[in-house]
């Protein structure tokens, strides 16, 4: 029995057994995985699955290695990045019996396949063709033919070819089925007229692009009152003009790359918004809680490539969502779908609204109290001004608006004014003489309750307290909302983002939220004020820099909130695009560029003849005479010490010990650039025209340098010329530089034509030379990756117009350019993967998507119907991957297809030498400069008008084209302005050009530094990142990075830098040297990307075997290790931080947090309490997607030991390190950091990119001597800036601000003698300029602050002026606040130990009275006593050095603290305009 029982129980085991084992094989569910697809084709794919026993999953390439536990595994090749380890297991799977199949092969490495052929092909037939049926075949296809499942495993149909039809549509009555297609435009409105979707005179809404799900997104535009015309192919819409059937308003792009130079031309015709609402590539709760947003490969196909079309508003409008088999689908956001169509609506209004009836919101920024209002390298009252007088006349209501500029500055100073907390008594009589509009709680709640999650507003609450806080408000609780109204036009001030505190150190993790004044006017904008635009006035505001989601912004992000769905215009200078694209992506802007000053020579060539005679002399005997040699160097050396140029070279003053034929070189060389600086000139004058002779001498200024060094590159080449001469600046000037400016200056004054044979003439080039040189550029700049192959192929049939960025026509839209006979006449008198991150996801819609991509499908009659859709391309018109063609596969591609194609572009392109080369690109430049010489003045004359008519046109709900940014000496192709500024692809970064330049100056920096140490190299050298210079110079600073570590850049297919590749030591020929990288917010934000790249060079070099020379990145990572572990922190933890090279602003900041405490000069003693804070609010780590603004207090002091060197980035001429605060603000305080760190004070090099052509690096402190003497010590420069207003005068106060930042960072860098300078050009009018009466017409509040920082520089030991000195600036300090009352400027007004100091250097009478008038503006007459008002000066004149968690600030406030770095980087960086 017992054995019966045994055998029946094994009988049925193996009954089990046998049956588990049939299940198994031919019954069980069938897995099938997709790695690298999209989520928008995966959720098409699951929605056609009505199988049970089919499973569908997404497969990320990180968990590759469960590829084998898959029954199908389809990849989509095409952008696919794997590491070697990920192929190894992928090949792995295969190799175990895995079927997997490529799709969109574009590179041959990622063609996996393990079925045969017929299996193979039929798939990928499916797929290629997309929609429901073809992907429910390819279901039960894999089921029964693959995994040979006998159950529910029907019978595969046949590959249904898919034609798309011009345009689709859901049909009302069945959502769920597919789009219905249809194949002309009758076709189409007869069906919305069937299903009662036509609206007779509606606006017309042309969808098209391939990145979101757009059904809900019609609908909602269709009820709205709109006509919606979704396409499949919008380049084949225009192409063959059936877009010219519809009166279009708007186009609104689901982007995946450019449309094209071609689509530009039309959207120019048209005449209409391009609007580009983004897919968030994640499930909406994650999107949310990312502080990046978007980043990598979407962020450059879906934000950065679509910018060069002109499109606006990246609004994230879609995301993912789980549904069925838990597989993730598209869909709009509903929170956020009904305001992205309300904003499309309100931007087609504009067409339509009479001007008189429009009403407008202007934000300007100025400082506090009757400070003047600022913009990067504008004359702010008077453009401000213009534009209102143009909008009058444009048949705007702007009743009231007084007779001039300075009528309307006295109305904002009356009614516009800013003040701080310390200002009570200022306030008061705002309140009683300003008119300021008044919200009260009911309002203000009201409002809140419409724009912000419960949660978000409990973050203002916690930060501010409850309605309505301490700043601006009354004593009945209501709050003031300063501005000046004209009729239909309102002018605010922009606010402060965050509120005064004594704590400087931010605390990190705080939420920040800037205080209800500041959400209360923009709220007061949109909701009493109701407007129809928003505009903010000049580079630059605040709110694009209040912290959090980089782009892609969510309801919990303060721009998005604040704006909301209002039309957005910024006008912005070109000269900061980097900037200028944070403002375009967090703020919802369509920027308008102004232009940047006019350019001129320094003035100086004739101001040191003596010398320059007596080194000409000095030459003339070197190897001859020597007596006389030693003789002519010590009249020299006379000369020279005469004039402080030893200071700023660092050289010695013995006047018995001649100077070396070395440094006569180098005193030779600077007096050469002292000469020939480029400076700017009068503010611009937003509307006004540069006079003639600034045209001229900014053309001059752009053309000089690219003549000059293309004659000295063809002289090169052909063995007439050395590179050592670019080393003997004098010679190199008197053969290139000099005949080179002769020859532009000739032609700017000649209308003639430039010829080829002029050009041959010029260059000594022969018509053949030429043709020669076309021949090797056009090579050169053939298709050299997939993109531009692809993009050769199907480009529409237009061909590419206008020079790089700059299409024909100016870029401007239609019916602007032309210039006002008025005007003429006045004129003529004088840029491992996975879905979030990963490069390029596959194109568009399976079935939308280009088909013949893979190889040729045997077991089809002929190729599927191709369709023109979007390829991503930076910079270049977007291809149509081939038109409807009756089966054929794409024009030109290789019968391979892209396998074929990528592994034809290894032959593709010719070889060259280097000379060849050098020779090719100087011909086309000194070709592009002499031909354009005449168009560049014809633009720099046209752009004023085409600003106005810009701003206009985009108020009218108008196309604003696109175009680069920069420095137009640099880029010319910046011009005209009045266009909407693009950037790069970061993805391609750095560029060849770049790692060429960035290997060049790395070498440099360590030559110049082994000069100045006896032949020693550096340890480690620290870099600033800043996007301006990533965008103008394409990534070189970050190519410096990666030689310094001898790691090198690798390319794919795609023309991205996507990996690595250590340069072998004996290759490299010296050590590794340590890297640490200060990034500011702005490149953060825009290039993430990179960050990470760096960070794996500083891994990889620091595992680096058998170097030849010592690894100073291996030994840098110990070193922090011990660092870290000697502060206490756990070795594990102290492992993995040591290694960490990227640093940058706490809590998403923009900033470093230091500005204001620079400036607060009685709240520190001793530096090393800046160096502290500084290194507290920097120490915020970026190096990884998951380590992403990290934060432990001791990384960023760990990575600074051993630093020998900070290198700053300066690639434009519209500032220089005293100009620009935020030099003294990254540098200066990187400086301040590492010298507390490592005890010594490091060298200071700036990365010279200006001239393109002669890259340098350059000591800090001869670059401060370079400009002191060009600018501020310059008379040509003062009487130039004098010809302006108040925002010139305020210029001169900043350089003199930055001239005491400096002084606290790096005292080494400012010598007495340069504030003796100052003060005998500013107090004394060395120059008899009447500067004094310059200020107190245009703005006594400048003078004021030029003598307070003066004496504030001599309080704090770093000036020691003479006594009399300090009498006179003290005494006219003291008068001018007498006679014009105080300025408000928290410099003075909110420091006490300055004001006590002031008063005790004047008489004791003029002393009191000093100080009574400084008391007025303090503090209220009602409110004499009160706390808040002398809250900063009663606390603690220190800073915590401690853990900011632990600072008193944290105690008093919380999160409030946060808001310093808001003050430091907003407050202060209100006017500093080309930094970034």
């Amino acid at each position: 029995m017992k054995k019966q029982k045994i055998i029946i129980g094994a009988v049925i085991a193996l009954l089990l057994l046998i049956g588990f084992g049939v299940w198994n094989k031919w019954m069980s569910t069938t897995r099938i995985a997709f790695i690298n697809y999209q989520t928008i084709t995966l959720g098409q794919i699951g929605r056609a699955n009505d199988n049970p026993l089919i499973k569908i999953e997404s497969l990320d390439a990180d968990d590759i290695a469960k590829a084998d536990g898959y029954d199908m595994v389809f990849v989509q090749a095409m952008g696919l990045r794997l590491t070697e380890e990920q192929r190894a297991e992928l090949e792995k799977a295969m190799k175990n019996g895995t079927p997997v199949v490529s799709t969109l092969i574009t590179n041959p490495d990622n063609d996996f396949c393990s079925v045969d052929t017929a299996n193979a092909n039929r798939m990928k037939a499916y797929i290629d063709n997309g929609g429901r049926e073809n992907y429910h075949n390819l279901l039960s296809y894999v089921r029964k033919y693959i995994d040979k499942k006998i159950i529910y495993a029907s019978e595969p149909g046949k590959v249904v070819e898919r034609v798309l039809g011009l345009l689709y549509h859901a049909d009302p009555n069945r959502p769920d089925d597919e789009d219905k297609q249809f194949n002309s435009l009758a076709e189409y409105n007869k069906f919305l007229k069937e299903k009662g979707l036509w609206k007779a005179n509606a606006p017309a809404i042309i969808i098209t692009g391939s990145m979101g799900e757009p059904k809900e997104l019609i609908a909602e535009l269709e009820k709205t009152g709109n006509m919606v015309y979704p396409v499949n192919s919008i380049q084949q819409f225009v192409e063959a003009h059936h877009a010219d059937s519809i009166k279009v308003s708007a186009i609104i792009n689901m982007a995946h790359g450019r449309l094209g130079d071609a689509f530009v031309d039309y959207l120019k015709r048209v005449d209409v918004p391009l609007f580009a609402p983004l897919n968030v590539n994640q499930q909406e709760k994650k999107w949310e809680n990312d502080k990046m947003g978007m980043s990598g490969g979407f962020l450059s196909q879906s934000i950065v490539t679509p910018e060069i079309d002109g499109a606006i508003r990246p609004y994230a409008l879609f995301a993912h969502y789980v549904g069925k088999d838990d597989l993730e689908y598209v869909a709009a956001m509903p929170e956020r779908l009904g305001s992205f169509v309300q904003t499309v609506n309100n931007y087609i209004a504009l067409k339509h609204k009479p001007n008189s009836q429009k009403r407008v919101a202007i934000y300007y920024y100025k400082g506090p109290g009757q400070n003047a209002l600022t913009a990067g390298g504008m004359e702010v009252g008077p453009s401000l001004y213009n534009l209102l007088v143009r909008l009058k006349h444009e048949g705007y209501n702007v009743a009231g608006l007084p007779d001039s500029p300075e009528g309307l500055m006295q109305a904002i100073q009356r009614q516009g004014a800013v003040f701080n907390l310390y200002a009570k008594g200022a306030f008061d009589d705002f309140m009683k003489n300003g008119k300021p509009a008044l919200v009260t709680k009911n309002q203000y709640e009201s409002w809140v309750k419409k724009t912000l999650r419960p949660e978000k507003y409990q973050e203002v609450v916690k930060a501010n307290g409850e309605f309505p806080g301490e700043y601006m408000s009354t004593p009945d609780g209501k709050l003031a909302v300063a501005r000046v109204q004209f009729g239909n036009i309102v002018l605010l001030p922009q606010n402060a983002a965050g509120s005064g505190t004594n704590a400087f150190q931010i605390v990190h993790g705080t939420d920040a939220a800037p205080p209800h004044t500041y959400i209360a006017s923009y709220l007061w904008t949109q909701y009493a004020f109701k407007a129809d635009v928003l505009i903010h006035f000049g580079t630059h505001g605040s709110l694009e820099f209040t912290p959090k989601k980089q782009v892609a912004l969510s309801n919990l992000d303060w721009p998005d909130r604040l704006v909301g769905t209002l039309p957005h215009f910024y006008l912005y200078t070109i000269g900061n695009v980097g900037e200028g694209l944070i403002a375009k992506r967090r703020s919802y802007a369509g920027l308008q560029s102004y232009l940047t000053p006019p350019f001129m020579e320094s003035g100086m060539h004739g101001a040191y003849a003596e010398l320059s005679s007596k080194i000409k002399l000095y030459n003339q005997n070197i190897g001859k005479n020597k007596a006389l040699l030693q003789q002519t160097s010590l009249a020299i050396k006379a000369i020279v010490v005469r004039l402080g140029f030893h200071r700023d070279l660092g050289l010695d003053s013995i006047l018995t010990r001649p100077y070396t034929e070395e440094e006569i070189t180098r005193i030779d060389n600077f007096a050469e650039e002292l000469s020939n600086e480029k400076i700017t000139g009068q503010l611009y004058t937003l509307g006004v025209p540069y006079e003639t002779a600034r045209i001229n001498s900014s053309v001059l200024e752009m053309c000089t340098d690219p003549v000059a060094y293309s004659l000295f590159t063809l002289d090169k080449v052909r063995k007439k010329a050395t590179e050592a001469l670019l080393k003997h600046r004098s010679e190199f000037n008197s053969r290139y530089l000099y005949p080179a400016k002769a020859l532009v200056q000739s032609l700017i004054n000649s209308s003639a034509e430039v010829s080829d044979a002029f050009v041959c003439k010029v260059g000594h080039l022969s018509p053949d030379d030429i043709k020669r040189a076309h021949k090797i550029y056009d090579d050169l700049n053939a298709p050299s990756d997939m993109m531009s192959m692809m993009m050769r192929m199907g480009s529409m049939s237009k061909k590419n117009k206008g020079g790089k960025g700059m299409p024909m026509g100016m870029g401007m839209a239609k019916g602007m350019g032309k210039m006002p006979p008025e005007m003429a006449k006045a004129m003529s008198k004088g840029k491992p993967m996975h879905a979030k991150q990963g490069g390029m996801p596959p194109m568009g819609h399976p079935g939308k998507m280009p088909k013949g991509m893979g190889k040729k499908p045997e077991n089809m009659g002929g190729h599927p119907t191709t369709k023109g859709k979007t390829m991503p391309q930076m910079g270049k018109p977007m291809p149509q991957m081939g038109k409807p063609m009756g089966g054929k596969a794409m024009q030109g591609m290789p019968k391979k297809g892209m396998a074929g194609m990528a592994a034809m572009m290894k032959d593709k392109k010719k070889s060259y030498s280097k000379e060849e080369k050098d020779f090719a690109f100087a011909v086309r430049e000194l070709e592009r400069t002499l031909k354009n010489i005449a168009k560049y003045k014809q633009y720099l004359l046209i752009s004023p008008q085409n600003e106005l008519e810009s701003i206009i046109n985009a108020m009218n709900g108008g196309y604003t084209a696109p175009s680069p940014g920069g420095d137009p000496i640099v880029n010319p192709n910046t011009l005209p302005t009045g266009r909407n500024l693009f950037g790069i692809n970061a993805e391609s970064t750095p560029s060849e050009a770049a790692w060429e330049k960035g290997k060049q100056l790395a070498q440099n920096t360590i030559d110049l530094y082994k000069q100045r140490h006896n032949g020693a190299m550096p340890h480690k050298v620290s870099y600033t990142l800043w996007s301006g210079e990533f965008i103008e110079t394409e990534g070189a600073t970050i190519a410096q990075v990666l030689y310094m570590l001898g790691v090198e850049p690798v390319r794919d297919s795609f023309g991205r830098v996507s990996d690595l590749r250590l340069i072998p030591s004996k290759e490299l020929g010296r050590k590794r040297i340590d890297v640490v990288v200060q990034t500011s917010g702005q490149l953060r934000d825009l290039a993430a990307s990179r960050l990470f790249l760096i960070n794996k060079a500083v891994e990889m070099a620091a595992n680096a075997k058998d170097d030849v020379f010592e690894n100073e990145v291996s030994i840098g990572v110990k070193t922090a290790e011990r660092h870290l572990t000697e502060k206490g922190v756990s070795p594990k933890e102290a492992r993995k931080l040591a290694s960490q090279r990227i640093f940058g602003g706490m809590n998403g900041n923009y900033g470093t947090g230091i500005q204001a405490m620079v400036m607060s000069g009685d709240r520190w003693e001793k530096r090393e309490d800046i160096a502290n804070t500084y290194i507290n609010n920097m120490g915020t780590f970026y190096g990884s997607e998951k380590d992403w603004e990290q934060y432990n207090k001791y990384a960023f002091e760990a990575a600074l030991t051993r630093t020998d060197v900070v290198v700053q980035p300066r690639q434009s001429n519209t500032w220089g390190a005293l100009s620009l605060d935020h030099v003294y603000e990254f540098m200066g305080g990187l400086n301040l950091a590492v010298r507390q760190v490592t005890g010594k004070d490091p060298d200071a090099y700036l990365s010279d990119y200006r001239n393109t052509h002669n890259v340098r690096m350059q000591e800090v402190k001869e670059a401060i001597g370079v400009e002191s003497r060009t600018t501020i010590l310059n008379p040509v420069y003062i009487k130039e800036k004098m010809k302006g207003g108040a925002s010139a005068a305020g210029g001169f106060a900043e350089i003199v601000e930055n001239t005491y930042g400096w002084n606290v960072m790096k005292p080494k860098a400012i010598d007495k003698e340069l504030w003796d300078d100052i003060y005998r050009v500013y107090v004394q009018d060395k120059y008899k300029l009447g500067t004094k009466t310059f200020f107190e017409q245009k703005n006594p509040a400048a003078l004021q602050q030029i003598t307070a920082v003066m004496l504030e520089t001599v309080r704090k030991g770093m000036w020691k002026a003479t006594p009399q000195q300090v009498a006179d600036i003290a005494k006219l300090h003291v008068e001018l606040v007498k006679k014009y009352k105080p300025s408000g400027s928290s410099f003075v007004t909110d420091n006490a130990k300055l004001r006590k100091f002031i008063a005790s250097k004047v008489s004791p009478e003029q002393g009191k009275d000093y100080q009574q008038q400084i008391e007025q503006v303090r503090n209220s007459a009602a409110n004499a006593n009160k706390g808040t008002v002398m809250k900063r000066e009663d606390m603690s004149q220190k800073v915590e050095k401690h853990s900011p968690l632990l600072s008193k600030g944290l105690v008093i406030g919380g999160a409030v603290l946060l808001f310093v770095a808001l003050v430091v980087f907003i407050v202060r960086r209100r006017r500093n305009t080309n930094a970034e």
